[in-house]
Order: structure tokens, then C-alpha cells, then sequence
């Protein structure tokens, strides 16, 4: 078994099969964002379904959606993980990690909501004024929150699967890829577009979100994936590739999005999204 090394630290050998990574800061990353998982989740439950979360407005939703996009940032500088002490910020992976999903979903949010708008049919009706293109600000922050759990998600099954093997399956690889992605787009869609956040928060068509809206945004996460599974897995991945990779990605999304958008076009008919790209 050949093994590797992440600034002097050896991180395991190919065919050591393991949910979390093997460099110990960013299998502290991962563990992190799913322990946090729960509290963003609970907390998201418990607002959207009091009374209280209907009366508030501009400030109200976003001091909310900073109490749980700051923790992200400062429990990990307040309290980092031993293999990060005396390193350099922009050395540890739990920042380079924020970086490029901090890059990768304030563009997904300023340019591909559009897209939901347009293709999917998707319509939010916060009340809240504070937005940025068309896109309310407190739902920039929230993005980032999402998107922790998100790739944790994917990062460690995925791993389990890829460390289990010598060589494995190529095709079984991006079956399974696929299959992930689309069951994360069908589950968020499931929770959050339910009759109780109709007023706030619906698609033109459900059923037809969650059957064809997830493949749209299924594809969201298997172009992600490569690109945050590699950062520190192998070795350390300096941050200007991180920030170029964030960059890239959205590229990628938002070409998949077009490529839907133009060759198979709205998934409810007449929500017409001719005429060019819908955040223009």
C-alpha cells in the first residue's frame, strides 16, 4: 500500500477503507460541519414553524441567518483543531474550505437562483427588502450553511466507497456520485416545499421539482464534488487554487444550467425562460 503525506503529516494508504479524511485537520472539518448540521437544521425547524418567523422583517431574518452562518467561521478560529495550531490562516484546511464555498455560494446565489426562478419555477416571498439581484441577502448567508453539510455529506460517503478499493469501478463511481446528488436535491426539496412555507417559499410544480427538478439540481453537487473533495485530501492545496477551483466550478454550474436551460427548457410549461440568460 502506498501511502501520502499533507505537510509532513503521513495521512494513510490506498485501500484503507474510512468515512473521514485522512489528514486529521480535515477529518475535524468534516466532523465539524456535520456535528453542526443539527443545530442549523433544528433551528431552521423551529422558526419556520412559530408564528414569530412570519412577523419578521429585513433585520430580523438576517441577524437569524448570521447566528448561523458566523459559527461557522469563528468557533473554527476560536477553537482549531490541533493539527491547525500555528499554521498560517490561509494553511488550514477548515478556511480554505469556507473560502471556496463562501465563493462558490454567493455566485450560485446571485446568478443560478435565476435559474431556478425561470426553469424551475421556484418563487420566494420573504418579507424582506434587502436583496441583492433580485435574491434576498439573508439567503446568500444561508447558502453557505447549506452547502457545509452538503459536501461533508458527499465527502465522506464518497470516500468509504473510494478508499475501499484498489482500483474502483469507474462506472459504479459516478452511478453512485450521481445517486447522492440527486438524493440531496429530492431531500432538500422535500423538506423546505411543504405547505406550511408556501407563502415564503414554493415551486410552480412539486411533483415536478422533485422529479425532474432534482436531475437540474442534482447536477450542483456532482460538479462540486470533485473540486472540495481534493482540496488537502492528498496533499496541501495552496489557497489561490482553492479560490481558482471555487471559480471554475461555478463556471461549470452554470453552464450545466444554460445546457438545461436552452436543450430541454423549462420543466413547467410557460414559464418562459427564452430570451437569454434569465439573470440578465
Amino acid at each position: 500500500m502506498s501511502t501520502r503525506t499533507i505537510a509532513g503529516v503521513t495521512v494513510g494508504s490506498v485501500g484503507d477503507a474510512r468515512w473521514f479524511a485522512a489528514n486529521p485537520a480535515k477529518a475535524w472539518g468534516e466532523r465539524f460541519y456535520l456535528l453542526y448540521a443539527p443545530v442549523w437544521m433544528t433551528a431552521m425547524a423551529v422558526v419556520q414553524h412559530r408564528d414569530a418567523y412570519r412577523a419578521w422583517r429585513d433585520a430580523g431574518h438576517l441577524l437569524f441567518s448570521l447566528a448561523l452562518f458566523l459559527p461557522l467561521w469563528v468557533i473554527p478560529l476560536a477553537f482549531p483543531p490541533a493539527a491547525d495550531r500555528g499554521r498560517p490562516l490561509a494553511a488550514r484546511y477548515i478556511f480554505k474550505i469556507n473560502v471556496w464555498i463562501g465563493i462558490f455560494a454567493f455566485i450560485q446565489s446571485y446568478f443560478g437562483t435565476h435559474y431556478f426562478y425561470k426553469v424551475l419555477g421556484m418563487r420566494y416571498g420573504f418579507p424582506v427588502t434587502w436583496e441583492l439581484n433580485g435574491v434576498p441577502f439573508m439567503l446568500y448567508l444561508l447558502a453557505f450553511v447549506y452547502f457545509t453539510t452538503y459536501q461533508a455529506l458527499i465527502n465522506v460517503v464518497m470516500r468509504r466507497w473510494l478508499t475501499a478499493w484498489e482500483r474502483p469501478n469507474p462506472v459504479l463511481t459516478v452511478l453512485l456520485l450521481f445517486a447522492l446528488s440527486f438524493a440531496m436535491a429530492f431531500g432538500e426539496t422535500f423538506s423546505m416545499a411543504q405547505d406550511f412555507m408556501k407563502d415564503y417559499f414554493q415551486y410552480a410544480d412539486r411533483a415536478a421539482m422533485l422529479r425532474y427538478g432534482s436531475i437540474f439540481y442534482g447536477g450542483l453537487f456532482a460538479i462540486m464534488f470533485p473540486f472540495v473533495f481534493r482540496i488537502d485530501e492528498r496533499e496541501d492545496t495552496p489557497m489561490r487554487t482553492v479560490a481558482v477551483e471555487a471559480l471554475a466550478a461555478n463556471m461549470l454550474m452554470l453552464l450545466w444550467y444554460d445546457f438545461w436551460r436552452l436543450v430541454l427548457g423549462p420543466i413547467v410549461p410557460g414559464l418562459g425562460s427564452g430570451g437569454g440568460p434569465p439573470f440578465l
